[in-house]
């Protein structure tokens, strides 16, 4: 049965590792190849405390973890994403947060959520999403008398 989302529900915390490798996969296949998500003397030449990782990179998390809280059927409409913080090499980037509006709109069920982006640093990125789901129906509502 698919969960009926409420205002106030949590998003449990969903993590991955930010490993070298998951940065040079994430420019390779973004085609970013800005020097301060894959070379670390540059980035460290130019101010950062190494490599960090693209925006493109957060947003493709962001979409997978809306799939592992919401389900795969989970389609994201609206993406508003804002970076305040590097997320390096070497850390743990954590996505958690909470539904603030559920409802019925034009026949499509919509979720909105406000998720946080953190490391062990300190939160990094403040993301606001909504989510269309799945309309529930009742077996048998559209048999035919």
């Amino acid at each position: 049965m698919t969960k009926q989302w409420q205002t106030g529900d949590r998003l449990a915390p969903i993590s991955i590792d930010l490993t070298l490798r998951r940065s040079v996969q994430a420019v390779a296949g973004t085609r970013d190849y800005y020097p301060f998500h894959h070379d670390e003397q540059y980035a460290r030449e130019n101010g950062a405390e190494g490599i960090f990782f693209n925006t493109m990179f957060l947003q493709a998390y962001v979409g997978r973890v809306v799939c592992e809280w919401f389900g795969n059927d989970a389609f994201l409409r609206m993406l508003d994403i804002s970076m305040r913080a590097s997320n390096y090499v070497g850390r743990t980037l954590t996505a958690g947060g909470s539904v603030t509006g559920a409802r019925e709109q034009d026949c499509i069920r919509l979720v909105d959520a406000d998720v946080t982006l953190g490391t062990e640093d300190g939160p990094t990125t403040a993301v606001k999403v909504t989510v269309q789901l799945p309309v529930v129906t009742t077996p048998g509502a559209f048999a035919r008398p």
